[in-house]
């Protein structure tokens, strides 16, 4: 019986332990959770404060970043200049594009600007996928902060939202509507009324001629300067307005020393940082080909004169023949080129083309017509003198440079050793 009652008491004993462990714990999850309940709150509370501190009396956010984006340049004609964006974040909305301006990207388009009727366009892309195509390409990437207050940051980003609605409105132009400079307009527009930049040093090959403008941002990439030389005519010679004449580079090399003043004369850097934070590390597009138009034709005008000397002691007769072609077919597809762009183009800097007067259809025309006639001989001598006059003119007109004249002196010593040959067969003739 006592053993009994000592195995009931042992039981109660255990059964009120465990009640009381259970009890404990309770007590304590619910502490926690109270205290998890309030640092709940609490947290809630501070989002809100935050979210409060974004946003102004209207509801519109605050939080408002705009940068330049500029690209370094690629090894293509159409990307050795570099690129450049606009880039707006708003954080608190989630928002982060990159505006550009570039040329309708369609087939007709592209033919559309050598006839100077090409439309370029505002767009807005994800930022990400922005610089994901550069980083693929392995193109360097420098970010400079704008030093813009926040109603010129919102007006900016509704001008340009405006601009991408448009559509392909605008013109493009590679000297005075391009990336850089449109950039440059949208972010002048934003600043009317209220406020002006002003530069405090720009480079002089700002106030140049479009031409030294292209050979300036063409100096690492020697055959896009050779092709952009060839289009541009006496026209591309003039110096044209201060401002529209910017590439990536230049327009970053501007910034770094311009100014905002607004209208009661305060003045702050445009820029925040003017040594720019770097969002992709890669090639930074200085590097040049030692293989330039000048080497190569140098080249080509010494096989040339080897070509010719070795067809007088008896030789290569057949291979003098295709290269006579291949020089008069080329001749006469880049005149043709050349004469529609400086007679009926209206692409800026196309008008008046020197080269038209040796890159043109005539020679081959007379050529087929009359190169069996025995007076031909007084034609080849005749182009002969013209394109050695044309080339003693290198120094004194801006567009004909060495490269052009390395080439066109293959077309002159052709034409000599054509009429030395002609010569003789019409003197062993007699």
């Amino acid at each position: 019986m006592m053993r009994k009652c000592k195995n009931i008491i042992l039981y109660l004993a255990c059964a009120l332990t465990v009640f009381w462990l259970s009890a404990m714990g309770a007590f304590a999850q619910q502490q926690n959770d109270t205290v998890d309940d309030a640092q709940q709150q609490n947290d809630m509370v501070d989002d809100a404060q935050q979210q409060n501190d974004m946003v102004d009396e209207d509801g519109l956010a605050t939080d408002i970043t705009v940068s330049l984006l500029s690209v370094a340049p690629g090894y293509t004609v159409y990307t050795a200049h570099g690129h450049c964006a606009l880039r707006l974040q708003c954080p608190s909305a989630g928002l982060d594009y990159s505006f550009t301006y570039g040329l309708d990207d369609t087939v007709e388009n592209r033919l559309a600007f050598f006839t100077g009727e090409a439309k370029g366009e505002y767009s807005a892309v994800q930022t990400h996928d922005y610089l994901q195509e550069y980083a693929n390409e392995g193109r360097r990437v420098v970010e400079y902060e704008l030093n813009l207050n926040l109603y010129q940051k919102r007006r900016l980003w509704e001008l340009l939202d405006n601009e991408v609605s448009y559509g392909s409105v605008r013109p493009y132009n590679y000297l005075t509507t391009n990336c850089s400079s449109m950039c440059a307009f949208a972010v002048k527009r934003a600043l009317q009324g209220e406020a002006k930049m002003v530069y405090g040093s720009a480079s002089p090959i700002l106030n140049g001629t479009y031409r030294d403008f292209v050979h300036v941002i063409s100096r690492h990439r020697p055959w896009v300067d050779f092709f952009w030389n060839s289009l541009l005519g006496s026209e591309g010679d003039k110096v044209g307005q201060n401002g529209e004449k910017y590439s990536p580079s230049l327009l970053v090399e501007t910034w770094k020393h311009a100014s905002i003043v607004d209208k009661f004369g305060s003045r702050r850097p445009l820029l925040i940082d003017s040594n720019g934070s770097e969002l992709i590390s890669g090639d930074d597009g200085q590097h040049t080909s030692w293989f330039t138009p000048t080497i190569c034709f140098a080249l080509l005008l010494l096989l040339v004169i080897l070509l010719s000397v070795a067809e007088h002691t008896g030789h290569l007769h057949k291979l003098a023949f295709t290269v006579d072609a291949t020089l008069m077919l080329l001749l006469t597809v880049i005149g043709m080129a050349l004469c529609y762009m400086t007679l009926f183009s209206s692409l800026d800097g196309s008008s008046g083309n020197w080269y038209a007067l040796v890159f043109n259809p005539l020679p081959l025309l007379a050529w087929l017509l009359f190169r069996k006639n025995k007076r031909y001989v007084y034609f080849y001598l005749f182009y002969f003198s013209f394109l050695l006059v044309f080339i003693m003119f290198t120094p004194f007109v801006a567009q004909i440079d060495m490269p052009h004249s390395l080439m066109i002196s293959m077309l002159a010593v052709r034409c000599l050793s054509n009429a030395w040959r002609m010569k003789y067969k019409t003197d062993n003739s007699k």
